[in-house]
């Protein structure tokens, strides 16, 4: 064979080769629209059939799609409904058999797994999803998966009360974190009073300072009176504390409060009153921020400033703020 010969066989081959590979692309792509095809008509059907079922409509042949198909229409269904309804669908899941292999997976041996059973828990919020993340609460053996079921609990406004939630994670035996302020600001809103009856206890002060923070949390007016008794506390976090419940709150009576703050012989306090004059809008604090922009410390001096242009932002009187302090 000669040269000449030998370069057109192997372009012949080269070009066969491609068109092989181009018409197994082609065969796949036509397999897997088709297969996706079939997805969407079953997973309309699922759809259809579930909402008729909520809705109370006589269906026919639910049990011939697998559990896994059916859970995955769930989720995609749940963000739709509201009330009843999303109860009602959550019951007829639960009566299929949807949740089994969640459920089953939130006791594997691996952490990760059941944290990541834990956020499907959380996403269906039914009866038995909530029973299960409380268990797991209470007594998984990992700290951090008991801390994503309290996570998801919260979502689902399923908190047990804020004692019990403390005691079940251990918190009050260790310093708090990020993690216990987002759960005691989830929790406040749902047991005000409780929250109250908590700072009756003998608790460390880094405790007792989140627990007033939460109050803020509460919605509840109620709660003004038991903030009041800690306004003037020798703790100057436990100040700041009520300053940022205040702000929170927004209730108008908190104006003669706050503005005390703006004379604490603390400048964090100080630099708290300034963010919750801003917050509840004060206008009647600016000749107290015009004092403080001579404050010895610098920080209050450049926050009693930024609040002075947050009230009157067209002022073209600027003034240069010392570095002293």
């Amino acid at each position: 064979m000669t040269l000449y010969q030998s370069v057109i066989l192997g372009s012949a081959l080269s070009a066969s080769a491609t068109i092989v590979v181009f018409l197994v692309l082609v065969f796949r792509r036509y397999l897997a629209e088709k297969s996706r095809a079939h997805r969407d008509k079953r997973d309309t059907a699922i759809t259809r059939n579930y909402l008729q079922r909520v809705a109370g409509h006589r269906v026919e042949d639910f049990d011939k799609w697998s559990r896994g198909s059916r859970r995955a229409a769930i989720s995609r269904i749940l963000p739709l409904l509201r009330g009843g309804e999303r109860t009602r669908l959550m019951q007829i899941a639960e009566l299929d058999g949807v949740l089994k292999e969640t459920l089953r997976i939130s006791h594997s041996l691996k952490k990760k797994t059941r944290i990541n059973a834990i956020q499907s828990l959380q996403r269906f919020g039914s009866e038995v999803c909530i029973g299960r993340l409380r268990e797991m609460m209470a007594r998984d053996r990992s700290q951090r998966v008991r801390l994503e079921a309290a996570f998801a609990l919260a979502a689902n406004r399923s908190l047990p009360p804020p004692r019990e939630t403390l005691n079940l994670l251990r918190a009050l035996h260790r310093l708090p974190t990020r993690l216990d302020i987002a759960l005691l600001r989830s929790a406040a809103p749902i047991y005000p009073d409780q929250m109250v009856l908590l700072l009756e206890d003998d608790l460390p002060p880094s405790w007792r300072i989140l627990i007033i923070d939460a109050l803020g949390w509460t919605d509840n007016m109620g709660v003004l009176d038991v903030l009041r008794t800690f306004a003037d506390d020798t703790n100057s976090e436990i100040r700041c504390a009520v300053l940022r419940a205040l702000a929170k709150l927004g209730h108008p009576s908190a104006q003669a409060w706050v503005m005390s703050g703006l004379s604490d012989p603390n400048a964090s306090v100080r630099l708290q009153a300034i963010a919750a004059i801003v917050g509840l809008g004060i206008k009647g604090a600016v000749p107290e921020l015009v004092r403080l922009r001579d404050d010895e410390k610098l920080w209050v001096r450049l926050r009693a400033e930024q609040a002075l242009e947050h009230f009157n932002p067209d002022n073209t009187e600027k003034r240069t703020v010392g570095t002293t302090g």
